[in-house]
C-alpha cells in the first residue's frame, strides 16, 4: 500500500477479508457452474484495500475497455459495488455460452447484455453473501446497471466518491475450459471507510 495513505490492515483484518474472497469465490464458482452447466473454476482471489484515487491505475490502463456492472448496497453497511470485466473477454465468453445453449443463431446485443448482467450479479452476490455470512450484517444489492467503456467512464457511474475513501478490491479470474475472464469486484462503503465493516468481523 502506497505512502501510508491507505488503511493499514493488521493480520486479523487481512485474514477476515481474505476469507470473504475465498468464500465468495467458492459461492460464485458453484453458482456459475450450475448456471452454465459446465465446471467453472475461479482463480484464488487477490484481496486489497486501497484508496479510490489509486483504483483506476490499479485495475487497468485508461484505455482498457470494460464491461462494468454497478449496483447499490442497502442495509447495515450501505455502499456501492462495481464489477469490472474485460469487455472482449466477457462478450466472447457469453457468446460461446449462448451458442452452446441455443445453437448457432444470431445473438442480439440485448441477450448478451442480460446474460452478462446475470453473471455479474452472481459474482457480486456471491461476495456479498460471504460478507453477510461472516459479519451477520443485513445487506441487499440493487438491480445492476451495465455499461461499456473505459475504466474512467465506468467510475463516473459511482456517485459522490471522494478520492481518499477506502475501497475493498477483489481480483479473480473465472475459467471455463480454455476460456478465461478476468474480473474485479469493488466494494466502496458509504461511510468512506471499511472500519465499520471490519468491526462487524470482530477484528477492529
Amino acid at each position: 500500500m502506497s505512502g501510508g495513505q491507505s488503511m493499514e490492515l493488521n493480520d486479523l483484518q487481512k485474514d477476515a477479508l481474505k476469507e470473504v474472497g475465498n468464500i465468495g469465490a467458492g459461492h460464485a464458482a458453484t453458482a456459475l457452474s450450475q448456471l452454465l452447466n459446465t465446471k467453472i473454476n475461479l482463480s484464488e482471489p487477490r484481496i486489497d484495500v486501497i484508496k479510490f484515487r489509486d483504483l483506476a491505475s490499479r485495475v487497468g490502463h485508461a484505455n482498457r475497455t470494460v464491461a462494468a456492472l454497478h449496483m447499490y448496497v442497502r442495509g447495515e453497511a450501505p455502499g456501492q459495488m462495481i464489477c469490472l470485466f474485460d469487455r472482449e473477454q466477457a462478450l466472447d465468453f457469453v457468446s460461446q455460452f449462448l451458442h452452446r445453449v441455443i445453437g448457432d443463431i444470431q445473438i442480439f446485443d440485448s441477450i448478451a447484455d442480460s446474460t452478462l448482467k446475470e453473471l455479474g450479479n452472481i459474482i457480486a452476490g456471491s461476495y456479498l453473501t460471504a460478507i453477510i455470512q461472516l459479519t451477520g450484517s443485513n445487506l441487499l444489492p440493487s438491480v445492476p446497471t451495465l455499461s461499456y467503456g473505459t475504466v474512467q467512464a465506468a467510475f463516473r457511474t459511482l456517485m459522490s466518491i471522494l478520492p481518499d475513501q477506502d475501497v475493498f478490491l477483489i481480483e479473480s479470474s473465472f475459467l471455463d475450459k480454455e476460456k478465461e475472464v478476468a474480473g474485479q469486484f469493488i466494494l466502496i462503503p458509504e461511510t468512506g471507510s471499511l472500519a465499520p465493516l471490519l468491526a462487524a468481523f470482530g477484528v477492529e
